[in-house]
């Protein structure tokens, strides 16, 4: 768990308030994950460290779909990690799987710069 203010734990109950209302403001991405999941645990470490150098650009929160798993039926998370980036309470954009930290890296920077 982070102590970032930008990298937050989501729930079904709380996406509206933690991803939606958010995205008016700044990118968010949605990283849909597992306690099992292998690749997750890769790319999670490497979405906190690049969300938190950023200072606030852009913001992460992490839905557990073993224990939330609404909002990954309604954006049909078929598989895990996923990476959903929110503008404007709309998903924008994703990647699915632990990809390079340099892709990672592009990921967001694009989505920094869709609200330039």
């Amino acid at each position: 768990m982070s102590d970032d203010k930008h990298i937050t734990e989501g729930t079904d109950a709380n996406f509206v308030a933690d991803v939606i209302d958010p995205s008016s403001d700044v990118p968010v991405l949605v990283d849909f994950w597992a306690p099992w999941c292998g690749p997750c645990k890769t790319l999670m470490p490497i979405l906190e460290r690049l969300v938190a150098a950023q200072g606030g650009k852009i913001k992460l929160v992490k839905v557990n779909t073993e224990d939330h798993p609404g909002i990954a039926g309604q954006l049909r998370v078929m598989s895990i990690p996923m990476v959903f980036a929110f503008k404007d309470g709309k998903p924008v954009d994703a990647f699915k799987g632990a990809i390079p930290e340099s892709k990672v890296t592009e990921f967001i920077e694009t989505q920094i710069e869709r609200f330039a």
